[in-house]
């Protein structure tokens, strides 16, 4: 064997070593991450005066409406962790549907997810997903509904305005109806990613509904500290 062939062998079993390195490094990794993200709360009103004829909602605060709009598997399993952060609260989760059916009964949490993606490799999987969760003390459905058929834009430059949509629809509505619980809270995720290398033992879909989560925590906590 000439010493050519060597230095060729010899860099090939280097590149071979490195390339296995770099795909057990992949397939070992999990993360997640949004190209943007952004939450926003705005709390309840306070009325000193008592003769304004200012009422309150919901009709109950101890029940959570829940509902998901996104496809499955997505759905279900941001269904199920919206539901244990509630039930960590205290309170108690119904999963809904339509929920104008109702407005102003109970707390209302909505996610809405309209875009979604999934990519399977040889070393990793990964989905993705951009949406917005709304949630209002009160329970108002029909401003979050409204806000949706209004138009909502999923890009970098709009969709902090289009979750502003939400809260400003609630506010306006509640004004109107002289409700003074007006706590009301957004989060949004631009392209949130969940990537898991094929030799870890986690779920993608669960790592993402546990990030959307999470926001609902932060959201409860400070709506019982403001109580």
């Amino acid at each position: 064997m000439s010493s050519m062939r060597r230095i060729l062998l010899v860099l090939g079993i280097v590149v071979l070593m490195v390339l296995s390195i770099v795909g057990i490094a992949v397939a070992s990794d999990s993360y997640v991450l949004s190209n943007l993200s952004g939450a926003f709360q705005r709390d309840g009103l306070t009325i000193v005066e008592h003769d304004y004829n200012w009422t309150s909602a919901p009709e109950n605060p101890n029940i959570v409406y829940v509902a998901v709009w996104t496809p499955n598997p997505y759905r279900e399993y941001i269904e199920n962790a919206l539901v244990r952060v509630v039930e960590k609260h205290g309170l108690k989760p119904v999963i809904v549907d339509d929920v104008q059916n109702y407005d102003l009964k109970g707390r209302l949490v909505l996610f809405y997810g309209p875009v979604v993606g999934w990519d399977n490799r040889l070393l990793y999987r990964e989905v993705s997903i951009s949406g917005i969760l709304y949630y209002s003390y009160a329970g108002d459905a029909k401003s979050a509904v409204d806000a949706i058929n209004s138009g909502l834009v999923f890009s970098e430059t709009e969709i902090s305005r289009s979750s502003e949509k939400f809260c400003g629809a609630d506010m306006n509505r509640l004004m109107e109806l002289r409700i003074a619980n007006q706590t009301c809270a957004v989060a949004y995720w631009l392209g949130l990613k969940a990537k898991v290398g094929k030799l870890k033992r986690a779920d993608p879909y669960g790592m993402i509904a546990g990030e959307i989560a999470s926001q609902l925590d932060q959201f409860l906590t400070s709506d019982s500290n403001e109580a």
